[in-house]
């Protein structure tokens, strides 16, 4: 049975709260995402998982762009209604150019004329990485080198394998917890589940 307990603003004690409103502030939402409000039951692992996101996802030298596009990849291969709307709507956010018809292109395998080649290349080995990571750790395939001829750097290539951990704990969390998408995020449920 999937279990859901969402910790409203107002219910929360103290300590949570101080962790919703530092993420609201960082993230520049209004509301507490339900992501977090599904773990305000925890202090200790609402904290954990926002110092996670914040260090791994929203600070670094990787372009946001890059690190949502990753994660929107990861999440909808996943099959996760929540984290694929909650990045699809950070990467809208970041380039307004794009559109959800974009993005499931994007997790198709298509490549853009928009985005830069190396973001093609990263957004490729990571999501290799996260939801197939014997193929990368093999040997067979040399993706720090891949990444390296990309331009990215040794401290980059770390960050980019951060998305791919951080990907696969967040879905696997909101799958387990059933967290319905933000009301204010977009999320065609029929594209999602048709494409996983």
């Amino acid at each position: 049975m999937k279990r859901k307990v969402m910790v409203e603003y107002d219910e929360a004690p103290a300590g949570v709260r101080a962790v919703y409103d530092a993420g609201m502030s960082m993230m520049g939402l209004s509301t507490v995402p339900n992501w977090m409000k599904a773990m305000g039951g925890n202090e200790l692992v609402l904290r954990a998982n926002w110092e996670k996101f914040r260090h791994v996802v929203l600070q670094g030298s990787v372009p946001p762009l890059l690190k949502q596009l990753i994660l929107f990849v990861i999440s909808i291969r996943e099959g996760n209604r929540y984290c694929t709307s909650a990045h699809g709507y950070a990467v809208m956010g970041l380039d307004n150019t794009l559109s959800f018809d974009d993005l499931f292109s994007l997790a198709e395998g298509k490549a853009y004329a928009t985005l830069p080649r190396s973001f093609q290349t990263a957004i490729d080995i990571v999501t290799r990485a996260a939801l197939s990571p014997k193929e990368l750790a093999d040997g067979e395939v040399d993706f720090a080198g891949q990444l390296s001829d990309a331009g990215f750097t040794e401290q980059e290539i770390d960050e980019l394998m951060a998305q791919a951990d951080f990907g696969v704990m967040m879905n696997t969390i909101c799958s387990v917890l059933d967290i319905p998408p933000d009301k204010d995020f977009p999320c065609d449920r029929e594209s999602v589940e048709a494409f996983s």
